[in-house]
């Protein structure tokens, strides 16, 4: 039994890492905020409204993905903590997070292929290109992150 609450630990630990409070934009990252892509892809007026709009449905669609998260994250965190962790209770709470976070990658994959579609060829060359940069740079969630209290576009 301690094995398997070592182990769902250890997944947890990786998952709070990946999964960092995914509140404001879809690509964030050194150098490129979202006026930054905005100015490296060279966006016309009528994109710069739809990109705009897309990243305001996108936070909307998260924030009660993010309250869904922390809530999850707080039951595996009480069930792992406990005197005596039950695994199966640790198990189902860590998979409810899971799920919580599969939603989230699926509200960002909507949001970019959203993106894609209000996008020239050579715009989504180099918004593929940031892209890529930013996950081998910083793993495929990087461009999820955004930390509470950081910047906001």
């Amino acid at each position: 039994m301690k094995r398997i609450v070592i182990a769902l630990s250890v997944a947890l630990v990786a998952t709070l890492a990946l999964a960092q409070e995914p509140r404001r934009v879809f690509m964030h990252g050194p150098g490129m905020e979202g006026e930054g892509i905005v100015s490296a892809l060279n966006l016309s007026t009528d994109q710069k409204v739809q990109w705009d709009s897309i990243h305001q449905q996108l936070e909307a669609s998260m924030q009660p993905l993010i309250d869904q998260h922390r809530a999850a994250e707080q039951q595996l965190n009480s069930a792992a903590n406990a005197s005596n962790p039950d695994a199966t209770t640790v198990g189902r709470a860590y998979l409810a997070m899971r799920d919580v976070d599969k939603q989230i990658r699926a509200a960002h994959e909507s949001a970019k292929s959203k993106i894609d579609a209000i996008l020239t060829p050579d715009q989504k060359a180099k918004f593929d290109a940031i892209h890529a940069k930013m996950e081998g740079e910083h793993g495929p969630m990087m461009k999820m992150r955004h930390l509470e209290g950081g910047p906001h576009d």
